[in-house]
């Protein structure tokens, strides 16, 4: 472990290049609220609007029934149907004829149709003919602009169609007041037609109250947008009041969150330990659930930073671990579970064909039972960390492994290999400086067998061939070595 903190990929973004400040959001929140709330008002103002023009309709609809209604009850009220039937069977005008006419024309004035008639449908001639009885004029008309007005016997014979005319027909066979739409010469009216019955109770003609549409349209419409403009002056006022909540209460807030959030992930680059990682939360009053998550963010932060703190502490203590099981207690070299480590690293390499040249020096400690049995452990332990730092200083660039009681293995690799005669050479030189010196004690002067043997990629297959070889060569240096020496 070196210490360094690396990030989890989820946080860093798993890529160095990645610059979260200018990243492209392709719906952002607040434009995505403003277009919703812009769209909700149009689809309203859309809904609303064919709603209003319907009900608007509808309602104007039953007020023209309604006032043509009363005004065909009104005039009925006055006609003497056999008198006038015999004026139109005459085309003579009686006196009741003309009591009847002004009669109609101030129900004109006052009421103010379109058009308040009596005609006569026709069957002759094509059957799209019709003959006027009366026609309501207002005073200018009637006296003074005459020219187009309609008097009793006129036969009209182009302004109106054989279908308009069927319906005539078919509304004097009915007792009651027919409404319907007219588009006809006269203009596009909303009508309604009653059928005059003399004494006898023959149809003899219709009395006909037109409402002009066209003027009626455009009151509905005025009406309709008039509601419209006040529902869309509401409908801005309350998108901007509520872009302004959802500014400061959602979207302002997420957006310092998410700069935040950014800025941590940034930060984890670089740092090296998780304890210098700070989540800088935004400063937010609104007591909502952003506010919420602001904080829960930020504490799960520092529940991971501590989660993190742990999970190194414990990585550290796992390879102190390991470095001590792979460390002889007593001298500080690497034991004997090490070398079986190493044994296994350069037996693959073998197997594979890629071992490089390398050694293996085999040591071992003379005389340490006698000592053990003479003096006690305690100097035999000090026997043994003489020999092993004579081994270290010597060997300094090679790895010492203690695999026994008084057994040391170092493996030479690179430039200890190529200095080995003259690195076996200085140890025999330090171990006899030792002994040469006056007054010196047994365990002070340790003597060590050595053996040394190398790898032939001809022969050797395996680090137990070679250590083999070693160990031969090391016993018979431990027989002659013993054989000279002298208590």
């Amino acid at each position: 472990m070196t210490g360094t903190f690396q990030q989890p990929c989820s946080l860093n973004g798993c890529g160095e290049d990645m610059n979260m400040e200018n990243k492209r959001i392709r719906r952002p929140l607040k434009r995505s609220v403003k277009i919703g709330c812009i769209l909700f008002v149009l689809v309203l103002c859309l809904c609303l609007g064919v709603s209003i023009y319907f009900s608007y309709r509808e309602f104007f609809f039953k007020q023209s029934e309604a006032h043509i209604r009363n005004i065909i009850t009104y005039v009925t009220g006055h006609i003497d149907n056999d008198d006038l039937k015999h004026c139109a069977d005459t085309k003579t005008a009686s006196k009741k004829y003309k009591d009847l006419m002004a009669f109609m024309d101030d129900v004109k004035e006052d009421f103010n149709p379109q058009y308040l008639y009596i005609i006569k449908p026709l069957k002759e001639d094509g059957g799209n003919h019709v003959m006027s009885i009366l026609t309501a004029e207002n005073k200018y008309d009637r006296y003074e602009n005459t020219e187009g007005n309609l008097y009793l016997g006129d036969i009209t014979k182009d302004e109106y169609t054989k279908e308009e005319v069927d319906k005539y027909h078919k509304i004097m066979g009915t007792k009651d007041i027919v409404f319907m739409e007219s588009s006809t010469y006269w203009g596009h009216s909303y009508c309604g037609i009653y059928a005059l019955r003399d004494s006898m109770g023959a149809p003899y003609a219709v009395l006909g109250v037109d409402i002009d549409l066209t003027q009626m349209y455009r009151d509905i419409l005025y009406k309709t947008v008039n509601v419209l403009l006040i529902i869309i002056v509401i409908g801005a006022i309350f998108i901007a009041l509520f872009l302004r909540w959802t500014s400061r209460n959602i979207t302002d807030p997420i957006e310092w969150l998410e700069k935040s959030a950014i800025r941590y992930i940034e930060q984890s680059k670089y740092v090296r330990s998780p304890d210098q990682l700070t989540f800088e939360k935004p400063s937010l009053d609104i007591k909502n659930e952003v506010e919420s998550l602001s904080n829960t963010i930020g504490q799960m932060t520092e529940n991971i930073k501590a989660y993190m703190l742990q999970v190194i502490s414990a990585e550290k203590e796992t390879a102190h671990m390991k470095q001590l099981a792979k460390t002889d207690s007593l001298t500080g070299v690497k034991n004997k579970f090490a070398y079986g480590e190493s044994v296994e690293d350069i037996n693959e390499e073998i197997t594979k064909g890629r071992m490089g040249d390398f050694g293996i020096v085999m040591l071992d400690i003379n005389f340490l039972k006698k000592i053990n049995d003479t003096y006690g452990h305690e100097y035999g332990d000090m026997l043994i960390k003489n020999a092993c730092r004579v081994v270290c200083e010597v060997f300094a660039h090679s790895p010492v492994y203690r695999i026994g009681g008084d057994e040391f293995v170092v493996i030479l690799r690179n430039k200890d290999l190529e200095n080995a005669d003259h690195l076996l050479a200085e140890f025999e030189q330090n171990l006899s400086s030792l002994a040469g010196k006056e007054n010196v004690k047994p365990w002070e002067a340790p003597s060590v067998a050595v053996g040394t043997a190398y790898f032939d990629k001809h022969k050797d297959s395996s680090v137990e061939d070679i250590f083999r070889r070693a160990d031969d060569a090391m016993y018979k240096k431990k027989i002659t070595m013993k054989a000279e020496r002298r208590d």
